[in-house]
């Protein structure tokens, strides 16, 4: 019996979750407030740019009056709630109390998260457009965040239950408060998300937020929104691009002949990182199914299938040893053709609809494995 076929993955399962556990633990989380009116979507909008049910009704812990906190120890991202203010209190008349109280309110956060070292990344201001209004309280607010350098952008909530015409005056009166380069700042969100995959103007929204973000905690957004195919799969093919450069100056190391050495630390790394990316290290509480489970055997056997492939001699004789060129093509293999695996399966979950993980994991994947191996050996090392 080959080292392929009696593969035991526990100690490998362990391993892995030990390296996902420190690799979310370690995540720079992004910091977004969601600002706006009572009753304008922000929750709702929060929602559609994730992907998944971040705000829900009574959630998150109060920092401060007005402020709920939100966080999930499976999504790196913190969110900031405010309550908002009641539209009926404009600073022109004579209820001014409400809108005001909320000026203070989110400048005393801002400045006290900034004093804190935990400055606020991004803003999303939200305006219910059906409501047919934007305030000098919001305009105020707003020039609150652009005082102190913090992006902000404006989304037009609700916008299925409002008119065409009712949206272009918003946006043409914000221009006018706002000054021309804030165009690129406003968006538009529908509230019937369940029948709208990806409604105008939240693809565009995530991007913008993106672009907003220090570098170290654009990954955590990444991470924690689930309808970004493209930028999760460029995502795994950094971290496979890593992992292929250290693999390349490791050492030359002699063919390991037990089950735990058979995935390098690594490809360990590796694997963690395209796991979590696409979800999967919570795919038994979305899908109902154990992942892990099914999945180490198969890139186990994959690793030492390929092993006996590339390598001649391999599992015939001890001294056998594994070299730059081959740890690094396999590797690369492995991240591409895993990357590509998980992107099946993050889009079923999505959908809805059943997935195998037996079907995905099979023959064909190891086979996937070989051929890009194969393919990314020869081009970057010939016939070493």
């Amino acid at each position: 019996m080959s080292l392929a076929d009696k593969l035991d993955t526990t100690q490998i399962e362990s391993n892995l979750a030990q390296e996902m556990n420190s690799f979310m633990k370690n995540l720079d989380k992004p910091n977004i407030l969601l600002a706006g009116p009572t009753g304008c979507g922000k929750s709702t909008l929060c929602n559609l740019v994730f992907g998944r049910e971040i705000c829900k009704v009574g959630c998150g812990t109060p920092v401060t009056r007005g402020i709920n906190k939100i966080t999930d120890p499976d999504i790196p991202v913190t969110v900031f709630d405010s309550e908002g203010y009641e539209t009926g209190a404009d600073f022109g008349d004579g209820g001014q109390d409400s809108s005001q109280n909320y000026y203070g309110i989110i400048t005393g956060f801002l400045d006290s998260q900034h004093d804190a070292g935990h400055p606020v990344d991004v803003v999303w201001y939200c305006v219910s457009a059906p409501s047919e209004r934007i305030t000098d309280a919001d305009f105020k607010v707003i020039r609150a965040f652009q005082d102190r350098k913090i992006p902000v952008a404006l989304i037009l909530t609700q916008i299925d239950v409002a008119t065409e015409e009712t949206c272009e005056t918003l946006k043409r009166i914000s221009i006018s408060e706002l000054g021309e380069n804030f165009r690129e700042n406003i968006f538009e969100s529908s509230i019937d998300y369940l029948n709208i995959p990806v409604p105008a103007g939240i693809k565009e929204l995530h991007e913008w937020t993106l672009r907003q973000l220090p570098e170290s905690r654009k990954e955590s957004f990444i991470i924690s929104c689930n309808k970004n195919f493209d930028q999760k799969f460029e995502q795994c093919l950094n971290y496979t691009k890593i992992a292929v450069a250290a693999a390349a100056t490791a050492s030359v190391s002699p063919v390991p002949f037990s089950d735990a050495a058979i995935i390098t630390p690594i490809q360990i790394g590796l694997i963690s990182k395209i796991l979590t990316v696409w979800n999967l290290n919570q795919l038994e509480k979305l899908a109902g199914c154990v992942a892990l489970d099914t999945i180490l055997p198969s890139i186990g056997k994959s690793i030492a299938g390929n092993l006996i492939k590339m390598l001649p001699g391999f599992g015939s004789f001890a001294g056998a040893v594994i070299n730059a060129g081959v740890s690094s093509s396999i590797t690369y293999g492995l991240g591409y053709a895993l990357s590509k695996a998980c992107k099946e399966i993050h889009r079923h979950v999505l959908d809805g609809s059943n997935i195998d993980l037996n079907e995905v994991f099979n023959s064909q994947f190891a086979n996937a494995v070989f051929e890009y191996a194969k393919q990314y050996k020869k081009d970057n090392y010939g016939n070493k």
